[in-house]
């Protein structure tokens, strides 16, 4: 899939700038049955992706989710120990694959805000 989309989003990526870009990580349990992280798969090729958050399991993937049941999800996120320390001004970019409620990403970016972090982008393949 990141073959299909690979050109738009190098053409969106050459016209927008960011000091830092990062992704959603997929959870542990996720990965493992996966063996792959499809977002970091997604951007690898186009952006410098930084590591960012360590995400717990949540009770259900979001996929399985209702709509409600997406937005009622708790915060899985925490920032990696190390990154605590980079530049809070830093222009800043999250990348997620598919935008449904905005739930996960909103939390991600919620992690960022309560560490101190403003200019903070979002950009999803899909919505």
């Amino acid at each position: 899939m990141a073959d299909l989309f690979s050109h738009e989003i190098r053409h969106w990526a050459l016209r927008h700038k960011f000091d830092l870009v990062t992704y959603i990580p997929s959870s542990p349990s996720h990965f493992d049955d996966r063996g792959f992280d499809p977002v970091y798969e997604l951007y690898q090729d186009i952006f410098s992706l930084e590591s960012v958050f360590q995400k717990q399991d949540a009770d259900r993937p979001q996929a399985q989710k209702n709509k409600l049941e997406r937005l009622k999800t708790p915060q899985t996120f925490q920032l990696k120990v190390d990154f605590r320390k980079k530049d809070k001004n830093m222009k800043m970019l999250i990348l997620d694959d598919i935008y449904t409620t905005g739930r996960t990403l909103l939390h991600a970016r919620a992690v960022l805000e309560m560490a101190g972090f403003q200019n903070i982008y979002t950009f999803s393949l899909s919505r």
